[in-house]
């Protein structure tokens, strides 16, 4: 949460994927991913379902998930986080292998 508000406090540019915007998309084991160009392909029988997502992390964009958010500017980001109960690596899918996840490495003090 401090480095958003301090992008918000600073009014540093980010990139628009960082922001809530309606965009094609597929569920894949229970995490949304945007499908615009050739990077993910449809699976047989997917189609693309427009939906308000942002993402909270682009790690390896696009093997990273989205999460559903109407957050269209700074000040909502910073609202959103405050309300999450979710991590913001959720959508990481290396955090989905126990073995190898950003998440345990987090909690072991790696970073």
């Amino acid at each position: 949460l401090d480095i958003w508000t301090y992008i918000a406090e600073e009014e540093i540019p980010i990139v628009p994927l960082y922001f809530g915007k309606k965009r094609p998309t597929v569920v894949r084991n229970g995490q949304i991913f945007m499908v615009d160009d050739a990077r993910t392909p449809l699976e047989p029988g997917e189609a693309p379902v427009d939906r308000m997502i942002r993402f909270r992390t682009l790690g390896c964009y696009p093997l990273t998930a989205a999460v559903e958010s109407d957050a269209a500017s700074m000040d909502e980001i910073v609202s959103e986080m405050l309300t999450a109960r979710t991590s913001e690596r959720s959508g990481r899918l290396i955090d989905h292998d126990e073995s190898g996840s950003m998440e345990k490495k987090k909690r072991e003090g790696y970073f």
